[in-house]
C-alpha cells in the first residue's frame, strides 16, 4: 500500500489553510485495464517513442508517477504534419471490483494535430480505483486536444492526471468533464517550454451527496510570448467538497507571456465547501496575469421567473446545472460521446 502526497502546490500558502496539498493513504494498483482503442487515422501509429516521460510534470505529481511506474503504457505516435480526422477514442468501461491504473503517452511530430477522448465508465455493480494518467510531448507547431468524461459510479476513487511540454508554437488543449466517482482527484501540468506556446484549459465538475473533488491545474510558462487560458465552470450540491488550486507560474525568461484563470461555481444548498486557491508566480516583469472568480447561488429574480410559469426551484436547478455541463459537452469532437455525457447527467 502507498502513502501518496498529490495536487501539490508549485508554492506553498499557509500551512494553516491545509490546502497547499493532499495526501491519501492505503493506495493499491491492481493491474491496467484493458482499454477500448479506437484509432482512424492513418497518421497516428502505437509506435512508442523513447524518451523520459517521467521527466514531464503532471499535475498531481511525482507520486503518481511512482504508483504505476510497473504499467506499461498505450502509446500514440502522430506523424510531422499530420491533418487531424476523427479523434482516438480511448474507453476505460470497468466490468469487475479492482484498482486500475492505466497510463497513456502521446508523442506529436512537428505541426500535426490530433485529438484523443478519453471514457472512463463502468457496468453496474463494480467498484475500485481509477487511475489514469496522460502524458503529451509536443514537438514545434504540433496541435494536441484532450477530452475526458469521467462517467464513473460513486463506488469509484478517482486519480486522473496530465502532463505535457510544449515546444514553439506547440500547443495542448484539455477539456474535462466530471460527473461522477467518490473521492476525485484531478489535476493537469504543462510546461510552455517554446516561444507562443499554448495551454488551454477547460474544466467542468458536478459534485453532488457527500463527494470530494480536489483538483490542480498549473501553467508553467517557460518561453517568451507564452499563453495560457483556464476555464473553470462547476456546481456544487447537498454536501459536496470541491478544493481547485489554480496556478499561472511566469519563469524567468517568459517576457511577453500572459496567463488567464476564470473560475464559476454555483452553489446549490447551504452545507457544500467550495474551496480554490487561485495563484500568479512571477519572476519576470513583462508578463501578464489574471485570475477571476463568480461563486454564488441562483438569482432570486430568476427563481422566480421560472416559478411563475410552473417550473419548481428544483427544476430550475437541474435546468441551469445541465446547461453548465451541455456547454463543455458540446466541444467534445464525437456525437455518441456527448449523447452518452448527456444521458449520464440527465439521470442525476
Amino acid at each position: 500500500m502507498m502513502e501518496m502526497t498529490i495536487n501539490k502546490l508549485p508554492a506553498p500558502t499557509w500551512n494553516r489553510l491545509g490546502m497547499n496539498e493532499s495526501r491519501i493513504s492505503n493506495i493499491t494498483i491492481d493491474a491496467a485495464w484493458k482499454a477500448q482503442i479506437q484509432v482512424s487515422n492513418a497518421a497516428i501509429t502505437r509506435e512508442n517513442t523513447e524518451i523520459d516521460w517521467n521527466s514531464l510534470n503532471s499535475g498531481l505529481g511525482q507520486d503518481m508517477d511512482i504508483l504505476g511506474e510497473s504499467i506499461e503504457a498505450d502509446s500514440f505516435h502522430v506523424e510531422k504534419n499530420a491533418h487531424e480526422n476523427e479523434p482516438v477514442v480511448y474507453r476505460l468501461q470497468y466490468q469487475d471490483t479492482h484498482n486500475y491504473y492505466n497510463k497513456v503517452q502521446i508523442y506529436a511530430e512537428e505541426n500535426s494535430e490530433s485529438s484523443y477522448i478519453f471514457i472512463t465508465a463502468n457496468e453496474s455493480g463494480c467498484a475500485g480505483l481509477s487511475a489514469l494518467q496522460v502524458k503529451v510531448y509536443a514537438k514545434k507547431g504540433a496541435k494536441v486536444r484532450l477530452y475526458f468524461a469521467q462517467l464513473l459510479d460513486k463506488s469509484y476513487d478517482v486519480l486522473h492526471d496530465v502532463g505535457g511540454f510544449c515546444e514553439e508554437d506547440a500547443s495542448v488543449e484539455t477539456v474535462y468533464i466530471s460527473l461522477g466517482g467518490n473521492r476525485v482527484y484531478a489535476g493537469g501540468l504543462i510546461d510552455l517550454q517554446g516561444q507562443r506556446s499554448g495551454m488551454d484549459a477547460k474544466i467542468g465538475y458536478l459534485g453532488r451527496d457527500d463527494q470530494h473533488i480536489d483538483m490542480n491545474y498549473v501553467a508553467r510558462h517557460q518561453g517568451a510570448k507564452t499563453e495560457s487560458n483556464m476555464e473553470i465552470s462547476g456546481i456544487l450540491r447537498d454536501q459536496a467538497f470541491k478544493l481547485f488550486r489554480g496556478t499561472i507560474d511566469f519563469l524567468h525568461g517568459s517576457s511577453g507571456a500572459v496567463g488567464n484563470e476564470k473560475e464559476d461555481v454555483l452553489l446549490i444548498g447551504d452545507d457544500v465547501v467550495n474551496q480554490t486557491i487561485p495563484l500568479i508566480l512571477c519572476a519576470e516583469e513583462d508578463v501578464e496575469g489574471n485570475h477571476g472568480a463568480t461563486i454564488g447561488k441562483l438569482d432570486e429574480s430568476m427563481l422566480f421567473y421560472l416559478g411563475s410559469r410552473g417550473i419548481s426551484k428544483e427544476e430550475a436547478e437541474r435546468i441551469i446545472a445541465k446547461a453548465k455541463i451541455d456547454a463543455l459537452c458540446s466541444l467534445i469532437p464525437d456525437e455518441a460521446v456527448r449523447k452518452e455525457v448527456e444521458v449520464y447527467h440527465g439521470g442525476l
